[in-house]
């Protein structure tokens, strides 16, 4: 039995075949490819880069019996776009399934270490986009906040944090210690080639989240942490203690969260978490870990 498993946000695409056999280890094959949030690429390349992967791992020795397919931007109409994308890529009898990144991510943290949990939690994806959702593991059923995406969302996503900091670069409004490590990293960039990219090219939303990792690596800076602080107390009041508002019963506390902002910030994560009465009990890096 062979299942290949995806997790794909809208920067990148984790891929990951599992195959099992009576008596034998597990083998997993991975591979990765651009994100493929249909709001963003077209069906064609959805197909292409599925292609790719297969060929990459092996050709006809690759092809799956079933694909479960955990994408950014699917929902309502475009999951059946987004299979028949992929259907085009296997063969007639494969099991596709198509669901929310967000699915993937409550699946992936449904499991803590080798125990199940049986209580509901908030699962939250903070990578090139943000969002987060009450999740109930008995019945995998989640009650999501809205994604907005990047301009009306995305509270302390890459995106969000990337606008923070370019804005703050092109208005002058960056520290000069901080200016000048900017622009050793990034080089020197124009008012003119920001708004370009942003405005004019293609996939804005990754443009600005590369500017995220600059938050990452200098989290010792006081502007780095206020700018942290600022990103996830934001998430947490307009997403998180929001949940409480659609969910009947006691409020949930338990809190998780998968992406790679996530896990850079994490120890930032976790207190406010706890300023606001909640408990990060897990927080992992790529969803495909929890999935295989």
């Amino acid at each position: 039995m062979k299942i290949l498993f995806a997790d794909s946000g809208s920067t990148k695409t984790h891929w990951a075949l599992v195959e099992e056999l009576p008596g034998l280890p597990k083998m997993v094959r991975m591979a990765q490819t651009q994100g493929l949030n249909p709001l963003y690429v077209t069906p064609e390349e959805i197909t292409a880069a599925l292609r790719q992967v297969l060929a990459e791992m092996g050709g006809s020795d690759a092809r799956p019996d079933e694909l479960r397919f955990y994408g950014s931007g699917c929902s309502g109409e475009r999951v059946a776009v987004v299979e028949r994308a992929l259907r085009t890529a296997l063969i007639p009898m494969t099991r596709v399934v198509v669901e929310s990144d967000l699915m993937g991510a409550a699946l992936a943290l449904k499991t803590k270490g080798q125990q199940a949990s049986a209580d509901p939690f908030i699962a939250c994806i903070m990578g090139t986009g943000s969002i987060a959702a009450l999740f109930d593991p008995s019945a995998n059923v989640l009650r999501p906040m809205p994604a907005l995406g990047y301009i009306l969302g995305d509270e302390g996503s890459g995106a969000w944090f990337g606008r923070q900091i370019l804005g703050d670069y092109l208005k002058g409004q960056l520290p000069e210690r901080i200016r000048q490590t900017f622009e050793d990293e990034y080089g020197i960039i124009s008012a003119e080639s920001a708004i370009s990219h942003v405005y004019q090219m293609p996939y804005p939303n990754r443009y600005l989240a590369t500017f995220a990792a600059f938050l990452g690596r200098h989290l010792e800076t006081s502007y780095a942490q206020e700018l942290a602080y600022r990103g996830i107390e934001a998430f947490w009041r307009r997403n998180v203690m929001r949940i409480a508002g659609i969910q009947d019963g006691e409020d949930v506390v338990d809190v998780r969260l998968v992406g790679s902002l996530a896990w850079e910030l994490r120890s930032i994560i976790r207190r406010v978490a706890e300023s606001h009465g909640y408990v990060v009990t897990q927080v992992i890096k790529d969803p495909i870990e929890g999935l295989i």
